[in-house]
């Protein structure tokens, strides 16, 4: 009587038991559930039958880069399977950039045969204009399909890259020039930057060199330093598209500066990522957390608006001096579809202006 009670278990003992057997066999089932699942995967077509789907890998991306450019195609039922597939390949040492344009029915061997062949290397011709910000640089980028914009907006604000080329600021805003580049599907963004800036640099130095006398006399007067300079051109690019302008419109700004007057150019109220594509409005314009804003704050913004072209640089370092020049505080434009501004020395002459020219074209 005694051994027999010595040989049953106790019930804490039965309870850890039942326990392991449970967790054991459900990690079997659950470690079948996926095991058969994945099977399925592989066996599944990669595209179906009628299926098309266009995508780039950008040259230097890392394999998790890949996964997450095909997971957000929709191509990938469960990316962490395609991962280990395709690891056991040595495909994510193998993957190649370059531009895809595939078409159903296509296996997972068949696509992982292209993928470590690599895409098409397709260049395509793009047109940054002048007084493009990088939100519709990027924008355009996105739109040629060379790259998503989010990379590029990404990589423009990179600030190891932008101390690597000595760039001041909170992005590459400015410090990219304006031109018709060519550019191959799957190029990094660093590598369009890269070529942008070094097209700006070289642009930005001859306008110093040829003007030094003009930009050092500013220097010394506003103690602007190229990060101003740039900034002042910017403001000059978004207002006019008229060449022959640029100079007195610069000037129009240095005189307010020196008078102590807030510079109160519209297009400086809707320098964002959330308002780039907006008209200006009062609502933007006097808004006080905009600091951006040259209605409120004094001088000018934190840095340039948009990139701009040799015109504008030029302006910006070589101002009007002609006759009246220094006198000029205001200006509004004409709509007379030609692009002109009207130009006036004092309140009274502007408000006259406006109303000749906005009011009563409404």
């Amino acid at each position: 009587m005694i051994e027999e009670e010595k040989k049953k278990k106790p019930l804490w003992a039965k309870m850890i038991s039942f326990l392991f057997l449970s967790t054991f066999f459900l990690a079997i089932i659950v470690g079948a559930a996926i095991y058969f699942h994945y099977r399925n995967f592989t066996k599944s077509p990669f595209l179906k039958e009628g299926q098309e789907t266009q995508f780039v890998i950008p040259k230097g991306s890392p394999w998790g880069r890949v996964v997450k450019i095909l997971d957000k195609k929709d191509l990938l039922l469960v990316p962490q399977y395609f991962d280990f597939w395709a690891r056991q390949r040595g495909l994510h040492q193998n993957s190649k950039a370059g531009s895809y344009s595939l078409k159903g029915p296509m296996s997972l061997d068949a696509f992982a045969q292209k993928l470590a062949k690599g895409g098409d290397i397709e260049e395509v011709k793009v047109t940054i204009p002048e007084g493009f910000s990088i939100f519709k640089i990027a924008d355009r980028l996105g739109e040629k399909g060379i790259m998503s914009r989010e990379t590029f907006l990404e990589k423009v604000k990179d600030s190891q890259l932008m101390l690597d080329l000595g760039v001041q600021g909170e992005s590459f805003e400015g410090y990219l020039f304006p031109d018709t580049y060519r550019f191959r599907k799957g190029t990094s963004a660093e590598g369009i930057i890269r070529k942008m800036h070094a097209k700006w640099k070289i642009e930005w130095e001859k306008v110093v060199a040829q003007n030094q006398k003009s930009h050092d006399a500013l220097v010394k007067k506003y103690g602007f330093d190229r990060h101003a300079f740039l900034t002042m051109a910017s403001l000059v690019e978004r207002e006019t598209s008229k060449e022959s302008e640029r100079p007195l419109i610069a000037r129009v700004f240095y005189n307010r500066i020196s008078l102590g007057m807030k510079l109160q150019t519209d297009p400086t109220c809707v320098y964002s990522e959330k308002n780039y594509l907006e008209n200006p409005h009062p609502r933007t314009c006097k808004d006080q957390m905009n600091r951006y804003s040259t209605y409120v704050i004094m001088g000018l913004p934190p840095g340039p608006i948009a990139n701009t072209g040799r015109a504008a640089m030029l302006a910006s370092v070589k101002p009007s001096t002609t006759s009246g020049s220094s006198k000029m505080l205001y200006f509004v434009a004409k709509r007379d579809g030609k692009g002109a501004h009207f130009f006036s020395k004092s309140l009274k002459e502007h408000e006259r202006a406006v109303d000749k020219y906005l009011r009563k074209k409404k």
